[in-house]
């Protein structure tokens, strides 16, 4: 060990002990220096610009099956003008909410938390996505020319909208 004459630098230093050494610490010990990493998640944000665009292109994948999904419900011969128009409306309500999620993100500085608004937007955007699924299922069991096509809808828009509600932080 050391003789009590030198100077210590960092570290243990034991003088001359009887027999054993005990040490107790409410953390870690280590024999030299500790190394830690700490890894930052972004809530209601990016991480980086890969997630940024990844979401920015997921959002238009969205915008598009939505699109497709509006024409296939205008073609349908088993709903009613009303049904069809109200449906379409909705649809049309959330391409317009996502296209500007997609103006408002573009902004967003990475690795930082989004603002409080823009945040809020991009979840209830989301969460509305979410709900457009569900009416055009309940819709496709009282149209059968559609059913195979709201089926293929939903495979493909809901983990777009589960990877953009990742990619933005979002639980």
């Amino acid at each position: 060990m050391s003789d009590t004459n030198e100077k210590s630098k960092g570290g243990f230093h034991f003088g001359n002990v009887g027999r054993d050494v005990k040490v107790k610490a409410g953390g870690d010990v280590v024999g030299g220096d500790k190394t830690t990493t700490t890894t930052t998640t972004i809530k209601n944000g990016f991480a980086g610009d890969q997630q940024k665009q990844q979401f920015q292109s997921q959002i238009d994948q969205l915008r598009e099956a939505l699109q497709a999904m509006k024409t296939e419900i205008e073609r349908s011969a088993s709903l009613g003008q009303e049904k069809k128009d109200q449906v379409i409306n909705e649809i049309q309500q959330q391409v317009n909410a996502l296209k500007e999620v997609k103006q408002e993100t573009a902004d967003v500085p990475t690795g930082k938390p989004a603002p409080a608004e823009i945040a809020t937007k991009v979840e209830g955007a989301l969460d509305r996505a979410g709900g457009i699924v569900e009416k055009l299922e309940g819709l496709a069991t009282k149209a059968a020319d559609i059913g195979e096509t709201v089926g293929k809808f939903a495979l493909k828009y809901g983990p777009l909208i589960l990877s953009a509600r990742h990619l933005f932080g979002l639980p």
